[in-house]
């Protein structure tokens, strides 16, 4: 049975996710350790820890921790790729301490290079980290991408060739709707989601997958852009989120909006996607 929530803000408090998830009726929620586009960090005191597992450990469903927008771990420049890797560690450490259960990224970005040598790039990048820590109860996920201004990740043949160079590593890939759609896998007609299904199946697995941000797009399908849309507001459509919530697979897992924050469409987007879950 799927689960539904959303990323929510966690200004003031990582101990406030709790509440603002509960205010939006989430059974889930994502959040983020730090701003998404500041390096820097003061931390979490120990005090601070505890309380959170404590609330985790009664909430129970699973969360994820988004990792910043800065981070680019197929850099070709050296220092952005080695403080991409720090703060990657850094978020990555503290997750599996607390006993969150994702942490969730998006594979770089090839700016100036080939897509093959960005891969190589993201592949020395995950190698260096796990070298220095291998989670325990966190799994990485990495996050499928629109391809946009060489955004990699962009389609599973890619996701695959990462995950395989790792592997015996605890990592999973997120689903991003939006993205998928913006790149052009046409998720909204049975045909196309037929397709996209199966190349899953034969790439990276469907036991892969094991979140999904649940986004419409704002851009066609093949766009390369990516633009997020409140559900059934963009070109995907109510049709492509039933294919997934309707699919023997799909169904079962954690869906979390990253839709626009305005006024209560959290909480009418999430009524939609429960909605279209149950008929």
């Amino acid at each position: 049975m799927a689960l539904f929530g959303a990323h929510v803000s966690a200004a003031g408090s990582i101990l406030k996710t709790f509440d603002r998830a509960k205010e939006i009726t989430a059974e889930v929620f994502q959040f983020f350790l730090r701003s998404p586009r500041v390096w820097s960090w003061k931390g979490v005191n120990q005090k601070t820890k505890e309380a959170f597992k404590k609330k985790l450990e009664e909430f129970k469903n699973p969360i994820i921790v988004h990792a910043p927008y800065l981070l680019n771990l197929a850099s070709p420049r050296e220092e952005l790729r080695r403080r991409s890797v720090e703060v990657f560690l850094e978020e990555l450490k503290f997750c599996d301490e607390v006993g969150i259960h994702y942490y969730n990224f998006h594979p770089g970005t090839a700016t100036g290079i080939t897509d093959e040598e960005g891969l190589r790039n993201v592949i020395n990048s995950l190698t260096e980290i796990f070298s220095h820590y291998e989670p325990k109860r966190t799994t990485v996920l990495l996050e499928n991408t629109a391809g946009e201004r060489g955004d990699l990740g962009k389609n599973f043949q890619e996701l695959k060739i990462i995950m395989d160079a790792l592997a015996g590593v605890k990592l999973g890939v997120c689903l991003d709707t939006c993205h998928a759609f913006a790149y052009g896998y046409e998720l909204n007609t049975p045909k196309g989601f037929d397709k996209f299904k199966k190349e899953i199946e034969n790439t990276v697995g469907l036991e892969s997958i094991k979140a999904v941000h649940c986004n419409d797009s704002k851009v066609p399908l093949g766009g390369r852009k990516d633009r997020h849309e409140h559900i059934g507001k963009g070109y995907i459509g109510l049709e492509g989120f039933k294919n997934l919530l309707k699919d023997e697979y799909f169904s079962t897992l954690p869906y979390y909006l990253e839709t626009p924050k305005e006024g209560n469409m959290d909480i009418v987007n999430l009524k939609i996607l429960r909605e279209l879950s149950c008929s």
